[in-house]
């Protein structure tokens, strides 16, 4: 088992064990998002827990729990794989209230992506059970600005970067922004394949977001994955398109905008490159996996 399945795995273990611990509360938050399958920001080292009905933490700590007060309600919890886990809406906002933003914006799109009818009205709908606590209007606000295209947690930071470097001024000259856009290329073999654009800037400044999986060896061998990326990079570059990299050290994001600035101050207007896809990345995979089937 590699680095990362063991760390993902090591998180699973510490919400059992939790939960076994204390079978009158709820895990919730981070935790429980983890539990029902969706992505985090960060590694889930401590468990928020929640009691059912009107209560209030007693201050002692933990180093692998952390209690919660306010409001949980009997429809605001289910029994998951024999863990009592806090629904996904009040998972997600008990992150926002108490990890963060960007927390809850990565499991937000992580579920959004996962799950194809978890659109924006059908979410804001779901936060009518919540508790009317405060940060609750700015919870919903998040979840209209969420996308469905985001597939890992670093795609919802490349994203939120992006789309603030923008708001803000710090990018300009971006005409078109768009995110998980295929292009036909062919493998090493010759073989027809698809390049995806984790975000696309213009039409042809491709950024790709890399994350820790590419080159760890959870997704197999991470010479032959360094070696595909840069193959279907040059195919991108033939085509074209200029790539660029983000990587998890946010430090050097400002780097980044700054380089991105620059390219589009060379080429201004949009530029579309050839053999671009209609699909959806996420229709893309499905058809995949029922050929496979």
């Amino acid at each position: 088992m590699g680095g990362i399945a063991k760390k993902r795995q090591a998180e699973l273990d510490l919400i059992t064990q939790v939960a076994a611990q204390c079978k009158t509360s709820v895990i919730t938050g981070p935790a429980a998002a983890r539990w029902l399958g969706l992505s985090t920001l960060n590694w889930v080292t401590a468990v928020d827990l929640a009691l059912p009905g009107e209560a209030r933490s007693w201050g002692k700590k933990y180093p692998d729990r952390v209690y919660r007060d306010g409001l949980l309600r009997e429809q605001e919890f289910l029994v998951h794989n024999g863990v009592r886990t806090a629904t996904a809406i009040r998972a997600m906002f008990d992150s926002f209230r108490y990890h963060g933003r960007m927390e809850a914006l990565v499991q937000i799109e992580s579920a959004r992506f996962k799950h194809e009818h978890l659109s924006i009205d059908y979410l804001l709908a779901k936060t009518e059970v919540l508790p009317r606590a405060r940060g609750l209007k700015s919870f919903r606000q998040l979840i209209g600005y969420s996308s469905d295209t985001s597939a890992s947690a670093l795609e919802t930071r490349l994203r939120h970067r992006l789309l603030r470097a923008v708001e803000t001024g710090q990018l300009t000259g971006v005409e078109s922004l768009e995110f998980q856009v295929g292009f036909q290329i062919v493998d090493e073999h010759g073989w027809p394949t698809v390049a995806w654009a984790d975000a696309l800037i213009n039409g042809f400044l491709v950024l790709e977001a890399d994350g820790r999986e590419k080159t760890s060896g959870e997704m197999g061998d991470a010479a032959d994955a360094l070696r595909r990326e840069r193959h279907r990079e040059t195919q991108l570059q033939n085509r074209g398109a200029t790539v660029r990299r983000a990587g998890w050290d946010a430090t050097s994001w400002g780097g980044l905008i700054a380089e991105l600035q620059r390219l589009i101050n060379h080429q201004p207007g949009v530029h579309q490159l050839p053999n671009r896809m209609d699909v959806r990345y996420r229709q893309w995979l499905a058809g995949l996996e029922r050929r496979a089937g």
